[in-house]
């Protein structure tokens, strides 16, 4: 009988059927005797040959319950090709014209994504258009498919690289590719199965974030002496999402459901140290004092007056090359990129004048310190969304913050 058949268009519960699982697990069990193998692939639907058992009765039953995965009438993964399965493929000798083919019909549809069936189709097409000349280059091909990735792997080379181009044509996020590389590599790794998990190891390298609650109507922060209250001082407002004013509210703040309106700050000394930290950027941070022409000619902005007179003005701070001299700027955009909404959100960034001009508005060295959240924008009411920033400012200008410089060690 056609394998394609018995395995795919009859019912589970058959005689066909459960005769034709039978003769998979002797083939199955012959090739693990041949190769000396321990485990068995279970080629159910759920396993697709990716899981291993030691004893044949649980993939027996898990074919029984699961049927096999699409398209695999040759048996590759259990000691088969595709130059003899077709002699073995009519291991079943049942009349089979006592049954009808369109009494059961089984939709293979939601089995698109299955990365073993471009697998299975492209032998099928080597093996229907192969010519004399090609036979040696499809031995090859079974080669590899027959070739662990790395000794002791259970997936085969090909097997690999033809899931990592489906990957790659389907745009395959990077989740996809953490449990790809999860499954490839030994058990007992230790690589993170998500993105959430590889963002959650990486954190120690990250920079500090400040989530500051604000009033809706613009009226204040909720930080310092206002941390804990729940309603604006000045318009009486409350923080939160609330559909009722009236309900109650928790002493703690994180226990009253999420604020209604934010903003984000990016704390600047952190980032300022950690410029410092590296040599060839704290060397670029001296670049206006050290390496910067001075003819009097307009190409710096350490060449204007107004540089000139800020150091006059203030000698102490002049003197020292390594103080920065920041240029700030602030527009509205809106993220969405729908003309017709009406949201604006406003980040607030800072340039770095003591860099080179061909570096100072590149975006490495743009701090985004403030992103005010919409759906309104501030107006005049900017100033309070930058008390943060200008605490920070104020902390640089008296009392400074001890940095070390890699470049002057």
């Amino acid at each position: 009988m056609n394998r394609d058949y018995w395995m795919y268009n009859t019912s589970r519960f058959s005689q066909f059927y459960i005769e034709g699982v039978q003769t998979f697990i002797r083939v199955a069990e012959e090739n693990r005797l041949e190769k000396g193998s321990g485990s068995i692939c279970c080629p159910c639907n759920v396993c697709k040959n990716f899981k291993t058992f030691n004893c044949t009765e649980e993939i027996e039953y898990h074919l029984l319950q699961n049927g096999f995965v699409p398209n695999y009438t040759c048996w590759s993964r259990h000691g088969e090709t595709l130059l003899d399965c077709s002699t073995s493929s009519s291991n079943l000798h049942i009349n089979n014209s006592t049954y009808n083919k369109d009494s059961y019909v089984v939709d293979d549809d939601h089995h698109s994504n299955d990365p073993n069936d471009n697998f299975n189709e492209m032998f099928d097409d080597m093996e229907a258009n192969m010519g004399d000349v090609e036979q040696e280059k499809l031995h090859g091909l079974f080669e590899e498919a027959e070739t662990p990735l790395y000794s002791g792997c259970k997936f085969m080379k090909l097997d690999v690289v033809l899931r990592l181009m489906n990957l790659k044509s389907k745009n395959g996020s990077f989740t996809g590719l953490l449990v790809l590389l999860h499954d490839i590599i030994p058990e007992d790794n230790e690589l993170p199965i998500s993105s959430y998990q590889a963002k959650k190891l990486m954190c120690p390298m990250g920079l500090e974030v400040e989530r500051i609650h604000a009033c809706p109507n613009n009226c204040m922060l909720y930080r310092k002496e206002f941390k804990n209250k729940h309603n604006c001082v000045f318009c009486g407002a409350s923080r939160y999402k609330r559909k009722k004013d009236l309900d109650e509210v928790d002493d703690d703040v994180t226990k009253n459901g999420p604020p209604a309106k934010m903003l984000w700050y990016l704390p600047i000394i952190p980032r300022l140290k950690r410029l410092f930290s590296n040599e060839k950027e704290a060397k670029l941070l001296c670049w206006h004092s050290e390496e910067r022409e001075t003819d009097r000619k307009l190409r710096h902005v350490a060449d204007s007056p107004q540089w000139r007179n800020i150091d006059k003005k203030y000698p102490e701070f002049g003197k020292e090359m390594r103080n920065i001299r920041f240029g700030l700027s602030s527009d509205g955009i809106n993220p969405f990129g729908n003309i017709s909404s009406r949201h604006s959100t406003w980040p607030v960034l800072l340039c770095i004048y003591n860099l080179p001009p061909w570096l100072c508005m590149k975006r490495k060295y743009i701090m985004m310190s403030l992103l005010i959240q919409g759906p309104r924008q501030p107006g005049n009411d900017i100033d309070v969304y930058l008390s943060p920033l200008i605490d920070d400012l104020k902390t640089l200008w008296s009392s400074g913050v001890d940095v070390y410089d890699a470049y002057k060690k």
